[in-house]
């Protein structure tokens, strides 16, 4: 058997993508040997030089982005596989927001076509690639965005700022058809995160343009879900403390260290309202 099919994943960020890579990432010998799976821990140089593309828009960027591609396909042992899946937000670039960084993925048409090439240049040109893009309502990610930010010290700005500095640049459907008349002779699949309701989660659209068998989907179910955040929790005013702490403390590490330790006070006390609940059930 000869490798017959490449799916390429590249996000976007905060639309269920670390919960796909959690699966894949658990779930790679339930797949194994009919499909191979390459993460952004796989290809690292790669992921990169991406995201360096995305913030200089310089050419060589985009070069070594194909060259480190290449080097990693190469590495691959691809006797009796099937297919191959690409699961990396990294690949359409570096993450949106932080300030003086990328607002959006306006390099992600030029990397889709980099990305591309290189497929058919391992693969030949007949080798089946698809793009499986997912996206999510222009609100939600937003704020899923500045939660992920603030929580990380990229940002340091209430949500409301935030917001007013990313107008114009939150529509992922648009991004994602730029991106997909780029690379106009390969499908695009456009997957909004509120249709993917299944038990599969997110990981559902991938599993069935996999053609995976319902039969053999119950090791992908009932995987909780990456990142989320304490129930019955303000989020907003949650992430705008996280803003505030980001702004007074001096130094990434120590402020990491706050909201660590605010997170675990806000983690316990939601553990506690929860048993009381369970038990009146």
């Amino acid at each position: 058997m000869t490798l017959q099919r490449v799916i390429i994943h590249p996000g976007f960020h905060k639309t269920g993508t670390s919960s796909v890579q959690r699966a894949l990432r658990t779930c790679r010998a339930d797949l194994a040997p009919l499909w191979q799976i390459g993460l952004e821990e796989d290809f690292p140089d790669a992921a990169a030089a991406a995201r360096a593309y995305s913030l200089r828009r310089d050419p060589l960027d985009l070069g070594l982005f194909q060259q480190a591609l290449a080097d990693w396909i190469e590495t691959l042992e691809l006797a009796g596989t099937e297919g191959l899946l690409l699961s990396c937000e990294s690949l359409m670039g570096e993450i949106p927001g932080p300030p003086g960084g990328a607002r959006d993925y306006s390099a992600g048409p030029d990397l889709a076509v980099a990305l591309v090439e290189v497929l058919r240049a391992a693969f030949g040109s007949n080798i089946a690639v698809t793009l499986h893009l997912s996206t999510r309502d222009s609100a939600d990610w937003l704020e899923s965005l500045h939660w992920q930010l603030v929580r990380g010290g990229l940002v340091d700005e209430r949500f409301g700022a935030f917001a007013r500095r990313m107008r114009g640049h939150t529509d992922l459907g648009a991004q994602a058809r730029a991106i997909a008349a780029a690379v106009a002779a390969v499908p695009v699949q456009i997957a909004p995160l509120e249709e993917m309701t299944g038990p599969e989660g997110p990981l559902g659209p991938l599993l069935d343009l996999m053609g995976w068998p319902a039969a053999q989907r119950q090791a992908f179910q009932a995987m909780p879900r990456v990142n989320a955040r304490p129930p019955h929790v303000d989020r907003l005013h949650l992430a705008n403390r996280f803003a505030r702490i980001n702004r007074r403390v001096e130094g990434r590490e120590a402020a990491k260290a706050v909201k660590q330790r605010m997170m675990a006070r806000i983690w316990a006390r939601a553990r506690r309202t929860r048993a009381p609940n369970e038990e009146q059930a």
